[in-house]
């Protein structure tokens, strides 16, 4: 048994020595996928690893406050500054025993432990001000005191050529803990930024087209902006994703908007590459003028092929419990519904609009149906005859309506791989549903019926 112990022991320390036998390239990157603070924990494994951190091109940083039980903790103990005034030990000696390579990546997130005094504005601006240069590609700051405190990034940081992704969080409730002063929007130059996150109260508009105009490649925006008129919006050509939260409500890939907003936002242009969004829209007063806003929205969508509709959209598009009014998309590959209630005809004048639908995930998010006579259909929507492969139908009930619809589906879909029944809670219940459907003979001899 000793024996066997012992050579179990040697063949674990063999394959650990594969490893450190790596060269020092190959070790450096695959720390670089890791927190700064665990990459230079490895230091401790043996003298082999004593110094393969310090080749790391990525940085990244945080002060743990994520983690609600420290904040706490420190908070009770009265050492939320002593916790940063640590953390800022760490980075500095981070910093100063690196090896000079160039930094390509930083991720810097300092959460509940700032406060308003010049160490922890010098702190931030001195590591900030590190990592700025020809070779950074990547740069996330994420800020959010406890109280109140404000950082400029240097304008610097809005000149990096090769940057290819920046994201700066600093919200405080309606203040902002990032400010960018709008006097420079002009000066902004970032050739190379695909990616653009903006999470802060205090952006104008002059600031957020400077970005729109400084960035010629950009694919991704995701912002929040408070409080202007977003028809002056200089939306660039190159964007597929926009997502824009407002202070109105919601939350919405794509825009993210209330009434009044989505009012002023329609005329927006050069959405035709937008080519995935997720709608969560709210009525706030009058929701047939909203809806007519939001079906004539969709026009200029022309592109899109990856569609989530929230409850509270659906319930806009929505003028009756058995008419849904939806545009016409041709290249919608993937929709996902979040249903206030079920009507398989609602669902199936839907499909006649798309197409080219490949994927649909339906979710019944309200535990009842409105139960209406199965409407004849004179011709089979074109994408359950020829595109739509997977269909996942979420939270089901047993209803007649669901179940002919599923039956339907099977009946008609001559090219469905899978057919998933989802989020079902009672066990009987998916046994009826599966003795049901199981018997439904299925026009595509490919087709899987799960139950997940």
């Amino acid at each position: 048994m000793a024996a066997e112990s012992n050579s179990k022991r040697r063949r674990i320390v063999a394959e650990e020595d594969r490893i450190s036998s790596l060269p020092d390239c190959v070790l450096s990157h695959i720390l670089s996928f890791l927190p700064t603070k665990t990459s230079v924990a490895t230091s401790i494994l043996s003298n082999r690893w004593r110094h393969i951190w310090k080749h790391v091109s990525v940085l990244d940083f945080s002060d743990d406050f994520r983690d609600e039980s420290l904040f706490e903790k420190a908070r009770r103990n009265n050492k939320l500054f002593e916790h940063f005034q640590n953390f800022s030990v760490f980075v500095n000696r981070v910093f100063s025993l690196r090896m000079p390579y160039p930094i390509e990546k930083m991720s810097l997130s300092c959460v509940k432990s700032l406060y308003n005094i010049e160490s922890c504005t010098s702190s931030i601006d001195t590591w900030v001000c590190s990592v700025i240069g020809p070779h950074l590609k990547e740069f996330s700051l994420e800020i959010d005191p406890i109280q109140k405190y404000q950082f400029e990034p240097p304008i610097t940081l809005f000149t990096c050529t090769n940057l290819v992704s920046l994201s700066l969080i600093g919200e405080t409730g309606m203040l902002s803990s990032i400010y960018i002063d709008p006097r420079f929007a002009e000066e902004i130059r970032l050739p190379s930024l695909n990616y653009l996150k903006l999470h802060m109260n205090n952006v104008d508009i002059h600031t957020m087209n400077g970005f729109l105009v400084g960035c010629p490649i950009l694919e991704t925006l995701d912002t929040r902006l408070f409080g202007f008129n977003y028809k002056k919006l200089r939306v660039p050509s190159t964007l597929k994703r926009l997502k824009i939260s407002s202070c109105s409500c919601l939350e919405m890939d794509l825009y993210s908007l209330g009434f009044d907003d989505l009012n002023t936002f329609s005329d927006v242009g050069n959405l035709q590459n937008v080519v995935k969004a997720s709608l969560d829209v709210f009525r706030c007063s009058d929701g047939c003028y909203l809806a007519n806003i939001l079906v004539n929205f969709f026009d200029d969508l022309s592109g899109i092929k990856h569609l989530s509709l929230s409850i509270s959209t659906i319930k806009l598009l929505l003028g009756d419990p058995v008419h849904l009014r939806f545009p016409e998309f041709r290249h919608l590959l993937h929709l996902e519904l979040i249903l206030p209630w079920f009507n398989q005809n609602s669902l199936l004048s839907l499909l006649h609009a798309c197409p080219m639908l490949q994927v649909l995930i339906i979710q019944n998010d309200k535990k009842e149906s409105t139960s209406p006579e199965w409407t004849a259909q004179s011709t089979v929507p074109n994408c359950i005859l020829s595109h739509l492969t997977y269909i996942q139908f979420k939270g089901c009930e047993g209803f007649p309506n669901e179940l002919l619809f599923a039956e339907y589906i099977l009946q008609n879909g001559l090219v469905l791989n899978k057919m998933s029944i989802a989020d079902i809670s009672v066990d009987i219940l998916k046994y009826y549903i599966l003795r049901r459907l199981s018997n439904v003979p299925r026009a595509s001899r490919l087709c899987q019926l799960t139950f997940d």
